[in-house]
């Protein structure tokens, strides 16, 4: 390619951005305080890691990685990081068993997969203990410790030897990753994790079991692989654990990242740059500090593209397509299948891939049995659903299967901005109108190296096969709804394809220069991936953790100060009136009259102004106890004085209300337990 047309390649992305800064009110989303924020919480590790890694004889990545650990260690708390720690050893010794003598990495997602598909078929079991999980996470690994053990080392050498090869470049990677750890830090908080995906945790830690109540939560059948890891943790842990977990994800999709940027050609400073503007992007923040199902499908969609890619590279070789890497592909597809059902989509273009790696002998003997291990793996929430409402897609497509529970096609109209040619500049510099953070949300990657990524697609190489399939895998779900975090696993999957591209733009200077600027462009605007991580809330962490906690509900999330107040109370049942339906933390123990619930909505509706039905209400469900907010209808307030209820707690604008016992009152949450319903009729017969 002449030198000049490189150059042009190089320069546009750079125009683009300058363009984009000019025209759209991007930099007044750019404040101050959250730039400053970030700022300090990248350079003043680095600082003090690299006055400490002389004198203790450390690479400045090790240094760094060190002293990254302990606020994790703390902020997350120890108990969740130990359960973690030993539920990542235990998925390395199953994984083993699926993918002997290969990479950790691949050896834990597996395991990881695997065993939140056998925890799903036992959900509605009364089997989930940290009795019955510590026995068998810890026997798994006692079973196999010698090949852990060895992967471990392999692992350890592996990380060693590229540490050595590019001491500056990991640095940049670790400084990168332990920025995005921050928001580890942060208790949960978000929507729709207290919501719903707090639910199944939380149920398994306070009942043993899941309930499988859908009428309360119309998610509550969707694909919940992630959740039930985090049960697993919290179960353990005896505490929320997504902070250590959500950390074992990042950690995936860095070793996913490396590897499959290694597989395509790139050297080792290429993979550690992959890794660092994989960790940049301000949307990660959002993620990592959440439950939302993003992070663990780039993951699983990054190991499982390493893995094609290095098969595709053996083959380009000379050397076979290896029919023996079915089952560890089977179990990754169950696993993003059981993540989220949209990701089919995303399996739709790696599937192509691998039928085109083996089009000259497909493993048809072998094709049942990986099957098989993809219906275990993933099928457990879709075969759940079918049986309780016959709708596998539980609560969308309900014109396609019509049930019970849900009605329509549950599209979220803010969503549905439309489809155009300049959808990937409008999600960097427009992202409001894309998902739910701020201007630059969704990142510049597209935008700053949309040159490399144009000859990605164009120029023959092992890295136009990954950029096809990230492109492919990124606009099948722009074609149904336009939202930007849906399409962050297909942006994350061929960003190894961008850096290798670029690197190879110009010379690997100038290349290695644009990285950098889409990389700084990420950092200036990270605050704005989230709106928690903005408010300052990492640095708040730095008090006494209790306080620092309390101080962030009553802040953003005042009803979940009634957890501990409620946790011991077997026959509490709350209703929550709130803007939002924080109910998922209470084992199944609360309601709310939302979008989640429609009975309950219809109900409220019709009480609404009225201090009689409000009245009737409360009486009619069985609620015990009422947590309402000081700016909510005046006609509730009546009611619970008509019934003599007494305020037990405030917590900012929340109070909670505690009505006079009622014997022979209704229980809602007996009557919605599908699970309890099915135990018991299998005992009756």
């Amino acid at each position: 390619m002449p030198f000049k047309l490189q150059r042009l390649l190089l320069l546009g992305g750079p125009v683009l951005f300058l363009l984009g800064l000019l025209v759209t009110p991007a930099l007044d989303d750019l404040r101050g305080r959250p730039l400053r924020q970030t700022l300090v919480l990248l350079l003043l590790p680095v600082l003090l890691s690299a006055l400490a890694a002389k004198p203790l004889r450390l690479r400045l990545a090790n240094a760094l990685a060190l002293l990254w650990a302990a606020p994790l260690l703390v902020f997350a708390g120890a108990g969740p990081v130990l359960a973690t720690l030993v539920l990542c050893l235990a998925a390395i010794a199953l994984g083993g068993r699926i993918a002997p003598a290969r990479a950790a990495p691949l050896q834990l997602a597996l395991g990881l997969v695997l065993l939140a598909g056998a925890v799903g078929w036992l959900l509605p079991l009364p089997v989930h203990h940290a009795a019955a999980y510590w026995p068998a996470l810890l026997a798994l690994l006692a079973w196999r410790w010698r090949p852990v053990l060895a992967s471990l080392q392999q692992l350890h050498a592996g990380w060693r030897d590229a540490v050595d090869a590019a001491p500056r470049s990991a640095a940049w990677a670790v400084a990168s990753v332990g920025l995005l750890s921050t928001a580890a830090w942060l208790p949960t908080l978000a929507y729709d994790d207290l919501a719903y995906h707090l639910a199944l945790p939380a149920q398994l830690e306070q009942l043993g079991y899941y309930r499988l109540d859908v009428r309360s939560q119309s998610w509550a059948l969707a694909p919940w692989s992630p959740d039930v890891l985090h049960a697993i943790v919290q179960v353990m842990a005896g505490a929320e654990g997504r902070g250590a977990l959500n950390m074992a994800w990042v950690l995936l999709v860095a070793a996913g990242g490396f590897q499959a940027t290694q597989a395509i050609g790139g050297d080792r400073a290429a993979a550690f740059a992959t890794v660092a503007l994989a960790a940049s992007v301000p949307m990660m923040a959002w993620l990592v500090g959440g439950m939302q199902v993003e992070l663990p499908a780039a993951a699983l969609g990054l190991v499982l593209a390493a893995v094609l890619a290095t098969r595709a590279a053996g083959a380009a070789d000379g050397g076979p397509v290896a029919s023996r890497d079915l089952p560890a592909l089977a179990v990754l597809a169950g696993g993003l299948v059981a993540t989220k059902a949209s990701l089919v989509l995303m399996l739709f273009p790696l599937g192509l891939w691998w039928l085109w790696l083996v089009r000259a002998r497909l493993p048809w003997r072998a094709l049942p049995g990986g099957a098989m291990l993809a219906v275990f793996a993933g099928g457990s929430s879709y075969a759940y659903a079918v049986a309780i409402a016959g709708n596998p897609l539980l609560p969308l497509f309900n014109d396609w299967f019509p049930n019970d529970y849900a009605a329509g096609r549950m599209i979220d109209s803010r969503w549905l901005a439309g489809l155009s040619w300049d959808i990937p500049w409008r999600m960097a510099f427009e992202s409001p109108r894309y998902d739910e953070g701020f201007a630059g949300s969704a990142g510049f990657l597209l935008v700053l190296l949309a040159g490399p990524w144009l000859l990605a697609l164009l120029r023959p190489g092992p890295a136009r096969t990954l950029a096809w399939v990230s492109l492919v895998a990124g606009l099948l779900p722009l074609l149904f709804i336009q939202y930007a975090r849906y399409v962050l696993p297909a942006m994350l999957l061929g960003l190894p394809a961008l850096v290798a591209t670029c690197r190879s733009l110009g010379g690997v200077r100038a290349g290695t220069a644009l990285l950098a600027l889409a990389w700084g462009a990420n950092v200036a605007f990270f605050a704005n991936g989230s709106w928690i991580w903005r408010t300052g809330a990492p640095l708040q962490a730095f008090q006494p953790r209790e306080a620092a906690r309390q101080a962030l509900w009553l802040e953003y999330a005042p009803e979940r100060a009634w957890g501990p107040l409620l946790r011991g109370q077997a026959d509490a049942r709350l209703l929550v009136l709130s803007p939002s339906p924080a109910v998922a933390e209470f084992g199944g123990r609360a309601f709310s009259p939302s979008r989640y619930d429609p009975a309950l909505q219809e109900a409220a509706t019709h009480a609404a102004g009225s201090a009689e039905a409000w009245r009737r209400l409360l009486l009619d469900h069985g609620f015990t106890h009422v947590s309402l907010r000081e700016a909510g209808d005046p006609a509730v307030a009546a009611a619970l004085a008509q019934l003599g209820a007494r305020r037990e707690a405030v917590s900012g604008e929340a109070q909670l209300w505690r009505l006079p016992p009622d014997p022979g009152a209704r229980d809602l949450m007996r009557e919605r337990d599908v699970a309890a319903r099915w135990r018991a009729s299998v005992l009756a017969r």
